[in-house]
């Protein structure tokens, strides 16, 4: 069961999203935090913009120093606090070490603070708080945006 709710939160969310390669955000960013230290790559696409703030559902990949590897996806709304300033709720599912029948809810707060006004270079200084099967997980990150 599972697996097919997994299976069915991606497809579900590339379908409803405007893919395109012009809207695909691709990132990659150094992270710390419960789970180790380690890089992490990210796509994510605009889905849709409410009257203030946009939904993005995003794809995350992460490897740590320790070998392992990390999986999730889900469905964010930043809400803009400051310029260059975001922060954000998401929702969708996890899946640890790609191992499907081990998917599991996951709930996660974030904040992105954009750096390329101030350096001129499209990085970002993040952080994020989240729950998966039961666990709780956090991290900063410092990325590039490309």
């Amino acid at each position: 069961m599972r697996r097919v709710l997994g299976v069915l939160a991606v497809v579900l969310g590339l379908s409803l999203a405007q893919f395109s390669v012009e809207n695909l955000k691709p990132s990659l960013a150094v992270v710390g935090g419960t789970q180790g230290l380690g890089l992490e790559a990210s796509w994510h696409c605009l889905l849709f913009q409410p009257p203030v703030g946009e939904v993005r559902p995003a794809l995350d990949i992460a490897y740590n120093v320790n070998g392992n590897w990390n999986g999730a996806f889900l469905f964010r709304y930043l809400y803009p606090l400051a310029e260059g300033l975001k922060a954000g709720v998401g929702l969708g599912v996890a899946v640890p070490g790609f191992q499907f029948a081990s998917t599991s809810l996951y709930f996660r707060a974030d904040a992105e603070y954009d750096l390329k006004a101030a350096l001129g270079a499209p990085l970002f200084l993040g952080g994020d708080l989240g729950v998966a099967g039961g666990k709780l997980a956090g991290q900063l990150k410092v990325g590039y945006r490309f």
